[in-house]
């Protein structure tokens, strides 16, 4: 699966024919949606749209998973007692160690107007060993790196993680007890 979408997302990034960050982030974010409602029960909950928000948080949310039933005002705010996980998507990691702190912060607040949300840090590649990757020791919160890379540009070499094997079993797991 995550060859899969390694590959769906460089395709279509090279189908565009211009490079665009915002492009390729939003890119990012519709295939792991995708993906996603691919290797999950979809019976118990529903995927939000891209860009969506919580109900007293002011932060903008890549997107959401809710328990199934759940439906947002304006197909935008959704209820805190709606909401199961809360997902940062990046296509290629990290930038810097102001990148974390923000991230952190965000998923602090999601955490105290509801500590039942799980907030989820995803990254398509990150740099080997790069300084201001994201981790889950970091962050304070979950953290998924699909691929690691090393070199740059046409000559990028992807090394697959099983951190999205890890991220279905975990929604999985909780899925269980809903």
């Amino acid at each position: 699966m995550i060859h899969k979408i390694l590959e769906e997302i460089n395709s279509a990034k090279d189908t565009f024919g211009a490079m665009c960050k915002k492009y390729t982030g939003s890119l990012t974010v519709e295939i792991i949606k995708n993906a996603l409602s691919l290797s999950l029960p979809l019976n118990k909950i529903e995927i939000s749209p891209r860009d969506v928000f919580i109900r007293g948080v002011p932060s903008e949310i890549d997107f959401l998973i809710a328990k199934k039933g759940a439906i947002a005002q304006n197909y935008l705010l959704y209820e805190p007692s709606d909401i199961l996980w809360v997902f940062e998507i990046k296509n290629s990691g990290s930038f810097s160690k102001e990148t974390i702190s923000t991230i952190r912060n965000k998923f602090q607040k999601i955490s105290n107007y509801n500590r039942e949300i799980e907030c989820f840090y995803l990254t398509l590649n990150e740099l080997i060993k790069y300084k201001w990757a994201i981790t889950e020791e970091n962050l304070a919160f979950p953290s998924f790196t699909l691929f690691w890379h090393s070199m740059s540009g046409k000559n990028k070499k992807f090394e697959p993680t099983n951190d999205w094997e890890k991220l279905i079993e975990k929604i999985t797991k909780r899925l269980e007890n809903i």
